[in-house]
């Protein structure tokens, strides 16, 4: 099989033009921009965690909690991605919003502290953290 063989580059986020404006390495080989996700398929995302106080894992049903907070949340902004944890972590739902600065920690935990009380999950205790790019299972309010 022919290939070419690469003389320059690594893994450098050449394609993070959303967050990083291009190429960070020149002839430096630490990786500056460490910690920095790049997001090959679309725009920069904010990244949140969000504790319920309760299992989420238990309101992903038709009408739970779960789907309420993500359609408070398309009111402003899209929901790229999001993942539900099946534990009791604090943080126990993790989402990737644009665009960028739709919401801030605070103005999102008052979105969601707004609904109440959904299906028996009081939502209103919900805490909101901007925990960067991180799996709901991973993500602490530590992080």
């Amino acid at each position: 099989m022919a290939s070419i063989p690469l003389v320059s580059g690594g893994s450098q986020p050449v394609f993070a033009t959303d967050t990083l404006n291009g190429p960070q390495l020149a002839a430096n080989t630490a990786y500056t921009p460490a910690g920095t996700p790049t997001n090959f398929a679309g725009p920069k995302l904010d990244f949140f965690g969000i504790g319920l106080g309760n299992s989420a894992y238990n309101q992903a049903g038709v009408n739970g909690a779960v789907q309420s907070i993500l359609q408070a949340i398309q009111q402003t902004a899209t929901v790229a991605i999001y993942q539900v944890d099946n534990t009791n972590n604090t943080v126990d739902m993790s989402i990737a919003i644009y665009p960028t600065a739709a919401y801030t920690a605070t103005t999102l935990q008052a979105v969601i502290q707004g609904l109440g009380t959904l299906n028996g999950c009081n939502v209103a205790a919900a805490t909101v953290t901007n925990v960067g790019f991180r799996l709901a299972s991973t993500a602490t309010s530590a992080s």
